[in-house]
C-alpha cells in the first residue's frame, strides 16, 4: 500500500526488513528493524537520464555488511506502471549505488504524490519504504512528458523527420520537425513559437548567424495542413569533452502556445538523429576556422 504524501522530501531512511522465516507466510512476512542492513532509499534524475527516460533508485548502505541486490522496484502515482530492475546488484558497507529504472508513460495526475520504493535482497529479506528526493525533482519529472501529451493532445502533434546532416561538415546540419493538427472534437488552436538553443547546438538565422533561438511563428488551427520546421543548426561549443561528455546536446525545447498558455515541449532527437548530430559537430568543428 502506498503512503499518501502531500509533497516529495528529502526524508529517505529506510530500516524495514521483511524476513521470510520459517513461522512467517511468504505474502505476509514479519517485519522488523535490522541494523545490519540499515539503507537509505532515494530517486533521483541525472543529467544523462533525462533523454533516454530513465530514473536512479539511489541506495545507501549504512550497515556493517554487503546489500546483495536481487530485485529493486519503484512505483508511484506519477507513472502508469510499476519499475523494477532484476539484474543484481551488491552495495558495499559505507556505499552508494545508482539502479537506473526505466521510466514507463506519466499518469499526468496532479494528486499528492504517493510513492514506494522495494529492495528484495538475495538472502529473502526485503527493504522498503517511501524514497528521498533529494534534488527535489520528484513533483516534476512528468512535467515535460505531460505539457507534450496534452499538446498533442489538444493542439497537434510533433515529431522529427529525417534530418539534412551533412556527413563532412561542409555546412549546416538541418533538423527538421513535422506539426500535424488535431482535427477531432475538442481541438484547439496554438502556435509553435520558438525553438531553443541546447548546450552543444545553436540555431542560425537566415545569414549563417547563431542565435540563441529561432523564430518560428507558426499558426495552427483545428484541422490545418500539415507543417514542416526547418532548424539549421551550428555547433554551440567544439571542445572535445563537450561533445564526447554530451548528455543534453541533442534535446531540443520548443517553446508553443496552446489556447492562448504558453508550454515548452521537450523533444528528444531519435537516436538516429542524435548520433548523426554529434558526428556533424566534430566534423563542423574540424572545419570552422
Amino acid at each position: 500500500m502506498l503512503q499518501r504524501r502531500s509533497g516529495a522530501t528529502a526524508v529517505g531512511l529506510v530500516v524495514l526488513l521483511a524476513s521470510a522465516g520459517c513461522t512467517a507466510s511468504p505474502a505476509t512476512p514479519s517485519t522488523m528493524p535490522a541494523s545490519d542492513a540499515d539503507a537509505v532509499l532515494e530517486i533521483l534524475q541525472l543529467r544523462g537520464d533525462v533523454a533516454s527516460g530513465h530514473i536512479e533508485l539511489r541506495v545507501t548502505n549504512e550497515g556493517d555488511a554487503a546489500l546483495e541486490v536481487a530485485r529493486a522496484a519503484y512505483e508511484s502515482t506519477r507513472w502508469s506502471a510499476p519499475m523494477e530492475r532484476a539484474e543484481g546488484d551488491a552495495v558495499p558497507a559505507g556505499a552508494s549505488r545508482n539502479l537506473r529504472l526505466q521510466l514507463p508513460p506519466p499518469t499526468c495526475d496532479e494528486g499528492p504524490l504517493e510513492h514506494r520504493a522495494v529492495l528484495e535482497l538475495a538472502d529473502g529479506r526485503v527493504v522498503a519504504g517511501v524514497p528521498g528526493d533529494p534534488l527535489g525533482q520528484l513533483e516534476a519529472i512528468d512535467d515535460a512528458a505531460c505539457a507534450l501529451r496534452s499538446f498533442e493532445h489538444d493542439v497537434a502533434a510533433v515529431r522529427w523527420l529525417d534530418p539534412a546532416i551533412p556527413a563532412d561538415g561542409s555546412g549546416a546540419a538541418i533538423v527538421r520537425l513535422e506539426v500535424v493538427p488535431e482535427a477531432g472534437e475538442g481541438a484547439a488552436g496554438g502556435s509553435v513559437d520558438e525553438v531553443g538553443a541546447t548546450v552543444l547546438l545553436a540555431p542560425v538565422d537566415a545569414s549563417g548567424n547563431r542565435i540563441e533561438s529561432l523564430p518560428v511563428g507558426l499558426a495552427i488551427e483545428p484541422g490545418g495542413e500539415p507543417a514542416v520546421v526547418e532548424v539549421p543548426l551550428t555547433p554551440g561549443r567544439c571542445d572535445a569533452h563537450a561533445i564526447a561528455e554530451d548528455k543534453q546536446g541533442t534535446l531540443f525545447r520548443i517553446r508553443v502556445t496552446s489556447a492562448g498558455e504558453p508550454a515548452e515541449l521537450v523533444l528528444p532527437s531519435p537516436d538516429a538523429q542524435r548520433d548523426a548530430l554529434l558526428a556533424w559537430v566534430v566534423a563542423r568543428c574540424a572545419a570552422l576556422p
